[in-house]
């Protein structure tokens, strides 16, 4: 009888565990699928093209290390300064985060010393000494200019963007002890650097969290009739110096004019909504740290138009209601006095943006703006299949809810945001800004990949047949549609 009753009891004591099991397990794919995120806070992954070789490393003093690099980019050798904390070796298990110092242009020609400028001029090792920072002086041409060269359309070297954002940012967080992620990584230029340093962090707003610029040619191509022929003027006097022609960094501005305004971080302040901004200009005329040295028809002529680039793109940030330091410190040419004292300003700034926050925390909303046929973004990865080159946008409101502006189709892959293998319910909504097409409302069921992305093909109506901002272009040209998808 006894035994009966103990195995009885087993007998419920196994049910009883089996139904708990189930509840349990019921309960756990109630909340997954309830909540839908596995990963609310994705990390972004450093993009890598092509191949990045040390052929050379010199210590130069206890804290200064010269690279000598050759990259699939450049048909040319490069090299790379790293200044390190001061107590980097005594501290083998701290990490630090980093600053990008881009150099400025020159007439040519090019002489390869460039990158020393921020060490040579800018006093950079004394201003940095006893702060926990890594400083990285990349190599970029007399005039470079950030970008990868148009070369009449056919591309290839100089690679400048590939080589600094695709290999050598990659390479300097496998190689120190950084905290990779934006909200621990600067960037920061001058003169033609201030335009790499606007232009990177507007490209790359989830790689950069910090960007400042002084006196940075901020605005080439917003309005055309006004910025588009000065920087056309500049930038073609210090592309020849680097080797070019006047066309070869962007193409004709007459005919490719696409191109600049895709590269302008006046036009894509959008982007930067998420940013950390500091801007800093004189106005060209001699002020208090100027000397008969410093006083010339190149500083004070070229200090105003920077001003009036730094300006621009100061109204655009107003207009989108973007945050951002300004200092437009009146009297003062283009020259290091200034921009070393603005390096000593700007320091302790940035120094407290690391010290606020050094995870990968990502904006709750954010839009991006690009060119660019096929991009990734924030975790987004956009692929629009279009007739014409024009801009298109993504405006992320949630991880629920983005939108998605252009023309044509636009194949847009989440973040991996969701459980991997679950079924969602997709809404969506398509505004086609047109009397001859309605709106209409799709509703899919789609599961997300292995990883917990989603894959979403969105139709933004008929694609456009004319580039944008092209030879007799007109605003009506280029029709903008609008999809909105919501997931839940």
């Amino acid at each position: 009888m006894q035994r009966k009753r103990h195995r009885l009891k087993l007998i419920l004591l196994f049910t009883l565990f089996l139904f708990l099991t189930t509840l349990i397990s019921g309960c756990a794919n109630s909340v997954a699928d309830s909540n839908q995120v596995a990963n609310p806070n994705p990390t972004t992954t450093m993009p890598q093209s092509g191949s990045l070789e040390i052929v050379g490393r010199k210590q130069i003093s206890s804290r200064l290390i010269d690279f000598t690099m050759k990259s699939s980019a450049l048909n040319f050798i490069v090299h790379t300064d790293v200044l390190l904390p001061s107590n980097y070796s005594e501290n083998p298990t701290e990490r630090y985060p980093v600053i990008y110092l881009l150099h400025g242009g020159t007439a040519g020609p090019n002489t390869g010393l460039e990158y020393q400028q921020w060490i040579t001029s800018g006093n950079a090792v004394a201003l940095t000494a006893g702060l926990p920072v890594i400083c990285v002086l990349p190599e970029a041409g007399s005039g470079g200019w950030y970008t990868n060269w148009y070369n009449n359309g056919k591309g290839g070297s100089p690679e400048w963007e590939t080589f600094h954002i695709h290999q050598l940012v990659p390479f300097i967080d496998r190689t120190f002890r950084t905290i990779p992620n934006r909200n621990e990584r600067a960037i920061v230029g001058l003169s033609m650097g201030g335009y790499g340093s606007m232009e990177y962090a507007s490209q790359y707003p989830d790689i950069f969290g910090i960007a400042a610029s002084f006196s940075g040619a901020v605005d080439i191509a917003y309005p055309p009739s006004i910025a588009g022929p000065m920087a056309t003027v500049i930038i073609g006097i210090m592309a020849k110096g680097d080797g070019g022609t006047p066309n070869s960094p962007f193409g004709s501005f007459q005919t490719n004019q696409i191109i600049w305004h895709g590269h302008d971080p006046t036009e894509l302040v959008q982007n930067l909504s998420n940013t950390k901004l500091y801007l800093f200009t004189g106005n060209g005329t001699p002020g208090p740290l100027d000397t008969p040295a410093t006083i010339n028809g190149f500083t004070t002529g070229i200090e105003k138009i920077v001003y009036l680039a730094t300006l621009e793109m100061e109204l655009q940030l107003t207009k989108y209601h973007i945050p951002a330091y300004t200092d437009n410190y009146g009297p003062g040419t283009h020259s290091w006095a200034y921009w070393q004292r603005d390096f000593q300003e700007v320091l302790p700034m940035i120094m407290t943006d690391f010290s606020q926050d050094n995870t990968n925390k990502w904006p709750t909303e954010f839009t991006y703006k690009s060119i660019a046929n096929n991009y990734t973004q924030w975790g987004y990865t956009v692929s629009l299949n279009r007739k014409v080159l024009e801009f298109s946008k993504i405006h992320s409101f949630n991880k629920d809810k983005f939108e998605m502006s252009g023309s044509g189709t636009a194949t847009v892959t989440t973040p991996a945001y969701f459980v991997p293998n679950s079924t969602h319910r997709v809404t969506i909504k398509t505004d086609l800004n047109s009397s001859n097409l309605k709106p209409t409302t799709i509703n899919l069921n789609l599961t997300a990949n292995s990883s917990g992305q989603l894959i979403i093909q969105t139709d933004l109506g008929k694609s456009n047949t004319v580039t944008e901002y092209s030879k007799n272009w007109k605003q009506s040209d280029t029709k903008v549609y609008t999809a909105v998808v919501t997931i839940s």
